[in-house]
């Protein structure tokens, strides 16, 4: 996609014509939404990688109330698949994307909070996951961090045990190697002792000291009937995975999650963490000799509660974006490359989101977004730019067939047809065409001019289905339609009813 298509109007819209949404534009970035990814019940966490080797970017969610994961595989063009939900346990709050056993598969590390466990999910690669191990890490587990910290080669997991944002304590931070195999050894707890009735919130594992080695900053909060308090601590890795106190930030109350990078070229990782009291974030420059220096709050969205680095204006300078669960929007921000940041605009997306990715889900080579709103069960998608994706529409999502009882059974005599178009912008691709069920024998495709179609805007082809039974009733199956749109595959049910 040409640079200049990521230049737009300085004001920030959200437009429907047509029931279509338009795309936002705010200074020098252009982002456009797609159609909403349904997943299960309060999505609260989401993480992004190659699930089933393609090639492409796949999403998978957690979701609190219906005690699942749910798992989006894209198109390639940014949009994704139905997802395919599975239970999992109560109530998990963090999912990460990690090849736990080396096996060259993503597998899914998460966090059931219902049951203060941790478990490892094994990729098979095809999308799909299945139970690999389970390890108990701590009371009331919300975030986790997958890293090797230890140096043996193996991921490892890092988890922040809030005890469900600050209901059921002791607080403390859990660090679990990996057992060799995909699964984890027994945690080892840090900040155990309590902060004056602080809990941990959000964990950064970055070489904070110069040395090599991970070490681990952690963003503190109170529970939200104390005074308000917060501070950053930061655990020197001592070797082997294993860690220290090494110093306390206050840069602001209410810490709700941390992120870091070299923002200012000079070789160390600065840090931003974001404040729900405030509603800001704060960047703080790291020094030589391990200070920190704070810069000015900058006000965001409201009850920010993630923050991530990546360039969005290709400048090959660090940009930030944050997303705010109150105020259904993402904040992004411009860095100039000496640590100061200037805002670009805050673009909304589904209700309640909880967490973001930022990934190039659409190929363009510029970085998009996509967040779990926990309040629409769904996934929200911003692509960068102008995005241009494929709408199919079905002329029917029900075929019902009648016919008497000794009436000749050919099912090219009197066929029924649905009409596939493109009403959208971006190029349909018809993967597959299939008929499904029980009794999909009853039933059969007699013309296909959809087979290897790719639609324009505007086009459409037809499929036709013909009914021949080998026995009196009422028969059902489906029409299944793969195609690379937001929400594949579509399905039209069949009914045949032979009378007498």
């Amino acid at each position: 996609m040409p640079f200049v298509k990521r230049y737009g109007i300085l004001v920030i819209a959200w437009v429907c014509l047509a029931g279509w949404p338009m795309p936002a534009y705010a200074q020098n970035l252009i982002y456009s939404p797609t159609p909403g990814n349904p997943v299960g019940r309060a999505p609260q966490a989401i993480t992004a990688g190659d699930f089933n080797g393609d090639g492409l970017w796949d999403m998978a969610t957690v979701n609190s109330t219906s005690d699942d994961v749910s798992v989006l595989l894209g198109n390639g063009n940014g949009t994704f698949q139905s997802a395919v939900s599975f239970g999992v346990g109560k109530i998990p709050l963090a999912v990460v994307a990690a090849d736990m056993d080396r096996d060259g598969r993503l597998d899914l590390v998460l966090a059931l909070t219902g049951s203060d466990q941790l478990v490892v999910l094994k990729g098979e690669g095809t999308g799909l996951f299945q139970k690999l191990a389970s390890q108990g890490a701590g009371k009331g587990t919300t975030f986790l961090v997958v890293r090797d910290v230890n140096g043996d080669g193996w991921s490892d997991v890092v988890a922040v045990n809030s005890g469900r944002f600050g209901y059921y304590p002791p607080f403390d931070l859990a660090v679990l190697f990996n057992d060799g195999k995909g699964g984890l050894l027994a945690p080892v707890t840090y900040e155990q002792n309590g902060r004056d009735g602080m809990f941990p919130t959000g964990v950064l594992v970055e070489d904070l000291t110069g040395d090599g080695k991970p070490d681990l900053a952690v963003t503190w909060s109170q529970p939200s009937w104390r005074s308000p308090n917060g501070l950053v601590s930061i655990l020197k890795n001592t070797g082997n995975g294993t860690f220290a106190l090494e110093k306390e930030l206050k840069p602001g109350f209410t810490l709700s999650a941390i992120q870091g990078a070299d923002i200012n070229h000079d070789g160390l990782v600065d840090l931003a963490v974001t404040s729900l009291f405030s509603d800001t974030v704060r960047i703080l420059l790291q020094r030589e000799g391990g200070t920190f220096a704070e810069l000015d709050p900058i006000k965001v969205g409201f009850a920010p509660v993630g923050v991530t680095f990546r360039d969005f204006d290709g400048d090959q300078e660090i940009d930030m974006v944050v997303v705010n669960r109150d105020s259904n929007s993402l904040s992004i921000l411009l860095g100039d490359g000496a640590g100061l940041f200037t805002s670009a605009g805050h673009f909304g997306v589904g209700a309640a989101p909880s967490a973001m990715v930022v990934e190039d889900f659409d190929q363009d080579q510029f970085p998009d977004l996509a967040t779990a709103s926990t309040n629409v069960d769904g996934v929200s998608v911003l692509l960068s730019g102008d995005a241009a994706i494929p709408l199919p529409s079905l002329s029917t999502d029900v075929m019902v067939f009648e016919m008497e009882s000794g009436q000749e059974t050919n099912p090219s005599s009197s066929p029924h047809m649905v009409r596939v178009s493109n009403i959208g912008l971006g190029l349909l691709k018809i993967v597959d065409v299939k008929i499904t069920g029980n009794e999909a024998d009853a039933f059969s495709v007699v013309d296909n001019t959809c087979a290897d179609v790719t639609l324009h805007t505007g086009d459409s082809c037809t499929l036709k289905v013909g009914f021949a039974p080998h026995e009196p009733g009422t028969h059902y199956a489906m029409l299944t339609v793969h195609d690379n749109a937001s929400g594949s595959p579509r399905r039209v049910v069949l009914k045949g009813l032979v009378k007498g």
